[in-house]
């Protein structure tokens, strides 16, 4: 009897690993960014602009490089692409902590994006590895979950370790006494060091098992499909268009157009033509739009609320009373509280509640409702200032969680679903270098866009507008076609 694929836990755990390194480099300049620049410069005036576009240099030059990446991943490899990125980063993170004026910033900055294209083809790797579909919403959270576990112990860190000379006498009159934001950016260096060593040594190469070997969920005997140079077996491959259901078709289908051999359908022996490279479709488009549209949300949502939180309530506002133009007026140590709530909020939806969610729920059904109600949760949050202050907080929480459940099941859906919809794994990296190029953009352009309305028209136009993109979102819904079968497969794993 064949057994099933086992969930690759090694494997996934050294990629998690290679993923966390990137967003504890990242987060751990938003603590000390403002001061930063306001001491690299020598002047306060148009610092929050500055830091602005520190933030924003890494999304612009990874968003232009990421097909790029993807491409190169689909010819050269995952592993070495991934690991190569890794070091960009450090390169950038020990630039940035050692750099004596803001131009030299700002490039260390952007040359990390530039050599950075983990995140498309990470997401590929995790399609790679994962055989089977019951197993796809633990795995596809595994990427986003470190993101945000990164970021609370980037953000931490770099709160704590800039200008240790302060904290310390021990550190005066020293490398970090003259460069005072060096500590940080030098530790996370290191560990991304660490990241990239393991990684060498254990990380396996995901790309041309699957092109070659073809498993699937049902338990393919590997040592019966040896892997050739040339990318041919020895012995006939089998399709499995009509063994199994398509979503395992999606996995099996990469390479079929490299070789010219024989192959057996249906354990009949048939002479059949080379198949045509993979051609994009529709339904890639549309998921990939929803993808950026879910990036926007997220980010303009997380830019969004400490803006919110910190405004001042307006002029003559009374409490109780809507106020279109202000906000809750709370203090910057009181922000700082929710945001780290939120921050463990976000860790317990992505890892008790996800997976367990969607299996129960599917894939399709999940993406579809939480898609079509979603705005409601935007266009609900000028609302709090109506509330009485003493319940203030729980309305804040509530809206916290309800938007941490939609949008980290969203996402991860919509990536399941895009892979899903692509024909072909020979080009799962330059779909997914596409995807993130689109939405590394679409973070790029949400926070000015979304301050500049917020500026302009006040709290509630501000919130309101992110409202009618989560619409747009769900109005596209319906155009897009469920992929084929795949969803059978998730449902019955769920029951």
């Amino acid at each position: 009897m064949a057994t099933r694929e086992p969930f690759p836990t090694q494997q996934l755990a050294i990629l998690a690993l290679c993923r966390l390194a990137e967003p504890i480099a990242f987060a751990s300049i938003l603590a000390y960014n403002y001061p930063y620049v306001r001491d690299i410069r020598g002047s306060p005036d148009n610092a929050a602009f500055y830091a602005g576009l520190l933030v924003s240099a890494f999304a612009v030059t990874e968003a232009s490089t990421a097909v790029l990446w993807g491409m190169l991943s689909d010819r050269c490899g995952r592993k070495p692409i991934v690991l190569s990125g890794l070091l960009g980063v450090a390169l950038s993170s020990l630039v940035f902590g050692l750099a004596e004026n803001y131009w030299l910033a700002l490039a260390a900055r952007a040359i990390g994006g530039l050599l950075n294209g983990n995140v498309s083809v990470m997401q590929t790797m995790v399609a790679e590895m994962v055989k089977c579909p019951e197993h796809e919403p633990l795995a596809y959270s595994m990427i986003p979950f470190m993101w945000f576990f990164g970021s609370i112990i980037g953000s931490s860190m770099g709160a704590l370790l800039a200008k240790p000379a302060l904290l310390s006498p021990i550190f005066k009159e020293t490398i970090f006494d003259q460069y005072p934001y060096l500590l940080p950016n030098l530790v996370a260096a290191g560990f991304i060091v660490f990241a990239v060593a393991v990684g060498t040594l254990f990380l396996k190469e995901t790309r041309d098992v699957t092109a070659s070997e073809k498993e699937t969920c049902s338990g393919q005997d590997d040592e019966e499909s040896p892997l050739l140079p040339n990318g041919q077996s020895s012995r006939h491959q089998r399709e499995s268009v009509t063994r199994v259901p398509t979503a395992h078709m999606l996995r099996t289908s990469d390479g079929v157009g490299d070789s010219p051999s024989d192959d057996l359908v249906s354990g009949t022996e048939e002479i059949t033509a080379p198949k045509p490279s993979p051609r994009w479709n529709r339904n890639m488009v549309l998921l990939i739009l929803q993808l950026s549209l879910a990036s926007y949300l997220q980010m303009v949502y997380g830019v969004l609320m400490p803006i919110y939180l910190v405004d001042a309530p307006s002029p003559g506002a009374a409490e109780g009373q809507f106020d279109p133009r202000g906000g809750i007026g709370f203090s910057v140590r009181q922000v700082g509280g929710v945001m780290s709530v939120n921050g463990f909020v976000a860790i317990m939806v992505q890892g008790v509640i996800f997976t367990p969610f969607v299996r129960r729920v599917g894939i399709w059904k999940s993406f579809v409702w939480l898609t079509v109600f979603a705005p409601l949760s935007y266009a609900v949050v000028p609302l709090i200032t109506m509330v009485p202050r003493s319940h203030t907080l729980a309305a804040i929480y509530s809206n916290l969680v309800l938007q941490n459940f939609m949008n980290i099941i969203i996402y991860p859906c919509l990536l399941i679903l895009l892979k899903d919809a692509t024909p072909s794994l020979s080009i799962l990296g330059q779909v997914n270098g596409v995807a993130m190029a689109c939405c590394s953009g679409a973070r790029t352009i949400a926070p000015p866009l979304a301050g500049y309305v917020y500026g302009a028209g006040g709290s509630a136009a501000g919130w309101w507008s992110i409202t009618l993109v989560a619409v747009i979102a769900g109005l596209l819904v319906p155009t897009i076609r469920r992929p084929a079968l795949a969803e059978e497969v998730r449902d019955e794993s769920g029951d």
